[in-house]
């Protein structure tokens, strides 16, 4: 069953619980990024896929649609998933609704990728790069698997985040 935005909003004023933030999570594209989490969980689907809730991945205007629907329907952020392939969308979200607040996962492959050329290459800055990247398209909240190495660089002041 399908669980509107403001459906969930009005479940959660009705229990008591009026200022719990609502982040959409419409906005999540199908994408073979998601596959070293899957591989590493075995959580791969045991039958079928799960694009019937995921967005193709050519289908920018959509996810943009889909969002703005949860906007309106009264979410306090929407989220972008995966990020680095999408800052499009997250550009298009930002400038149709700068106050909205909106927040972009970086997946298991965007971690892989990233990763494998950081270690191989002897160039850190690479994940700092990754980051701004979808900071300047318009992100708030970036949640991503590089948090740990972003903080133990920015304790170490190795001057990889004066970039």
């Amino acid at each position: 069953a399908v669980v509107s935005t403001q459906s969930t909003g009005a479940a959660l004023v009705s229990s008591g619980h009026a200022s719990t933030a609502i982040m959409s999570y419409s906005t999540k594209f199908a994408s073979a990024l998601y596959g070293p989490f899957r591989e590493a969980c075995n959580s791969a689907p045991s039958f079928g896929d799960r694009k019937c809730y995921q967005l193709p991945p050519g289908s920018g205007r959509l996810g943009c649609l889909t969002a703005e629907r949860d906007i309106a329907e009264g979410a306090d952020m929407v989220m972008v998933k995966p990020g680095q392939f999408y800052t499009d969308v997250i550009r298009r979200l930002r400038e149709a609704h700068p106050n909205q607040l909106i927040a972009t996962y970086q997946v298991s492959g965007e971690y892989a990728m990233i990763r494998n050329y950081a270690d191989s290459s002897g160039y850190p800055q690479v994940i700092v790069e990754s980051v701004c990247s979808l900071r300047r398209a318009g992100a708030d909240i970036i949640i991503s698997y590089f948090t740990p190495d972003l903080l133990r660089m920015m304790r170490d002041g190795d001057g990889v985040l004066s970039m």
